[in-house]
Parts: C-alpha cells; sequence; structure tokens
C-alpha cells in the first residue's frame, strides 16, 4: 500500500532504548486499573484525541460522532479524549471540527458524555486554540499568532498577533470552556500544547519572536502555557482531573527554532507545578515535515516512538503520563511500563480509528497485529472529509446536522 506522507519520520529515527536494567515496576500490565489524579481508569488504553469532523456548523456534535465513541466505548477504550475543541467561535478550525465557546451547548455535551458511559468508557475533551494552523475560513475569521510568521504548510499568517489583552481573554476562554466541560459531565480536559496549534507556537521560538514578556527565553515562551493552567486550575477546583499534552521533544533543533529536550522538560515542570493532573507526552514539528504520525511502524523498533522522550520526563517530573504515538505491540508497552515509573496510560489514534475495537481484541489475545499500517492515508485527508481509515472508507455514517 502506499505510504502517504512518507517524509514524516525522516528526521527522527524512533529508536528505543529503554533500559532494561533499570526496571521499576515488573508486573504492570496493559489491562489493569491505572490512575490519572481522581480518575480511575479500567485499563491503560486511552483514544488520543482525533478530530472527526462530524460536528454541525455551529461546532455542536451530532449522532454522527456520538457513533464513533459508542464504537470505541464498547470496542473496551478506558479513555477518551475527544477531537480538538475551539474555545471561542472567531478560532474555528475547520467545517466539522467540534467546539465549547457557549453555555447553550451544555447541554448538547451532557449527552455525548452519557453517551460514552452508558458503553463502557469515560471521556475527556480537548480544548484548543488553533491560530495559523489553518487555512479555514482566514479572509473572515482572526487568525490569532504568537508573531506574524507563515505557517510552514498552511502558509497562512496571522492577521492578529496577540496583545496582552487578547492573551488574557484567551485564557479567560480556556477557563470558561473548562467549566462547560465539567457541568457537562466530562471526566478531564485535556489542553492541547502540542503540535504546533496555538499555544505550541508560543513555546516554539520559529514562530515566537515576540520582544515582550512572552518571547525570547523558555520562561517567556512558556508563560502563556502556564496562565492557562492557572486559570483553569483555579475555575475547576484542585480535584478535577486535568491533562495537558505537550512535547517530550521537538527533533528540531535550537538552530533551527526548535526546544531543546531540557526546555520541554522546563514546560513539563512548570506544568505540574501549577497543578496539571497528568501530561499526554507526543513530540514532532510542522516546520521541517516531522509530524507525530510515522509511517510505515510495523517493526517493534519503529514504534512507541516517544517512549524515551516520555521516560525523560518519567525520571525528572512525578505526575502520571500518557504516552501517544505509534503504539502497536503490548508487550513493547509493557516492557516501557516496566522501566518508567510513571507512564501509566498509552494514546492511539489511527489504530482506533482502523479497529475501534483493538482493546478488546488485545484483551482476549495479546498477540493481535493491528491492521492499521500507519499508511496515513487518514491524515493526508485529514479535514478535508469526516476523519476515517481507508480499510473503513465504505462505511455509512450520518451525516452532520442529521
Amino acid at each position: 500500500m502506499m505510504k502517504f506522507m512518507g517524509v514524516a519520520a525522516a528526521s527522527a529515527p524512533a529508536t528505543l532504548s529503554l533500559n532494561a536494567n533499570a526496571s521499576t515496576n515488573t508486573s504492570r500490565s496493559l489491562f489493569e486499573e491505572t490512575k490519572l489524579g481522581t480518575l480511575t481508569l479500567k485499563n491503560r488504553i486511552v483514544r488520543s484525541a482525533a478530530s472527526q469532523y462530524r460536528a454541525t456548523v455551529d461546532g455542536d456534535p451530532t449522532e454522527d460522532l456520538m457513533q464513533v465513541h459508542r464504537e470505541l466505548a464498547e470496542g473496551g477504550v478506558s479513555l477518551i479524549i475527544t477531537g480538538l475543541t475551539y474555545i471561542m467561535p472567531e478560532d474555528q478550525f475547520g467545517n466539522g471540527g467540534t467546539g465549547l465557546y457557549d453555555d447553550s451547548q451544555i447541554e448538547l455535551y451532557k449527552k455525548v458524555v452519557k453517551n460514552a458511559h452508558d458503553h463502557g468508557s469515560k471521556i475527556a475533551v480537548q480544548l484548543a486554540m488553533v491560530g495559523p494552523q489553518s487555512n479555514y475560513r482566514t479572509d473572515r475569521r482572526k487568525v490569532y499568532g504568537a508573531s506574524k510568521v507563515p505557517h510552514p504548510i498552511y502558509g497562512t499568517i496571522p492577521n492578529q498577533v496577540m496583545t496582552k489583552e487578547d492573551i488574557n481573554f484567551a485564557v479567560d476562554a480556556f477557563a470558561k470552556a473548562a467549566v462547560r466541560a465539567q457541568k457537562s459531565g466530562f471526566d478531564a480536559i485535556e489542553l492541547h500544547f502540542a503540535h504546533n496549534y496555538l499555544v505550541s507556537q508560543f513555546l516554539f521560538p520559529y514562530y515566537n519572536d515576540r520582544k515582550d514578556e512572552y518571547g525570547g527565553p523558555i520562561e517567556n515562551r512558556a508563560r502563556f502555557a502556564f496562565e492557562i493552567v492557572e486559570a483553569v486550575r483555579a475555575a475547576v477546583g484542585p480535584e478535577f482531573p486535568i491533562i495537558a499534552k505537550v512535547h517530550g521533544r521537538d527533533y528540531l533543533g535550537s538552530l533551527a527554532g526548535g526546544n531543546t529536550q531540557e526546555e520541554n522538560l522546563f514546560v513539563a515542570k512548570g506544568l505540574a507545578e501549577r497543578g496539571i493532573t497528568a501530561l499526554d507526552i507526543s513530540g514532532g514539528n510542522k516546520v521541517r515535515g516531522m509530524g507525530e504520525f510515522h509511517p510505515d511502524i510495523q517493526n517493534e523498533k519503529d514504534q512507541s516512538y516517544f517512549a524515551d522522550d516520555a521516560k525523560f520526563i518519567s525520571d525528572n517530573v512525578d505526575v502520571p503520563l500518557i504516552v501517544t504515538g505509534g503504539n502497536r505491540t503490548p508487550k513493547l508497552m509493557e516492557e516501557i511500563l516496566a522501566n518508567a515509573k510513571n507512564i501509566q496510560a498509552f494514546g492511539f489514534g489511527r489504530t482506533l480509528l482502523s479497529e475501534p475495537d483493538l482493546a478488546n481484541k488485545w484483551k482476549q489475545d495479546p498477540s493481535h497485529r493491528p491492521r492499521c499500517l500507519a499508511c496515513n492515508w487518514c491524515i493526508a485527508n485529514y479535514g478535508t472529509q469526516k476523519s476515517q481509515c481507508i480499510l473503513n472508507a465504505s462505511r455509512a455514517y450520518i451525516a452532520p446536522g442529521h
């Protein structure tokens, strides 16, 4: 099968080097309860955030979207993290993307939560700001940015370099959306600080050439993310689970506008100090085409490609970690569990898009090989249609709005 976006892995070979002699929890299993703060999960399999493009034109969830969640819940997933959800209407990222920007949507999302709970899964909503990482309606929407730097893939140039007033407004919007999520009954929220979306762009020197207190050294570039977490934690209280999706490494290099591993660790530590419950570790960049979706990872040596980065954070930050990216083999994942004390769960995207019942299949047969080939057809068509695996492309779904 053709390997779509095959350049993606070229600049970051995935070699797992966890030290087998440093075992800390040798008996931990993929199929046992684990905890993220006050949130108890029935197993360690998490559907990582993946936008489905099944919302209405106003970003409201549909029956079609809930059908996707039902299949995942019935398929054995312990926690569903929804796709990217915009928190203000002027930051809408695409047709069919979900939004949680108004109190009137709370009743709709209560149905989303009940749907997941009734079918056996916990559910979290991922809150984000998109900024220039989308070319959707750029002639109509306010494209916020850290600086006036064109996006290297979309070519989108921010038309609103964020002022201090804009930043304060955005921080408040995150806090209000978090309260809406809490009132909707979500079990947790995830703040998207990765993958070169807006908050991630503040962290990246490539996108951030500001001269104020939000630019320059990492202490300044991390300020926006830190302020968001502080505001969200104050809004939802001390116990409600807040996850942050962050990079372990971006594989760009500081000379090319990236962060060092130590700078990313500074961010992780700062989030933990400000009350984050758990960190979802991903990585990569969208500057040189090295994204978070490595193609052709059939061999174990190419899988779980952010595990070493997560172990580095696990050794230095005492919060639960989810590791997202290329997880394909239960035996390998249990080796990772044995060697990194704070890794508690694994995130899955493409595999569950192809097989929403993968968790149940693995529980019955740990040697089951996922049918996802990491061909990246789903990624190559991301945002242009409803998200689906090419192997499921003939399946009929209810149209958005019906």
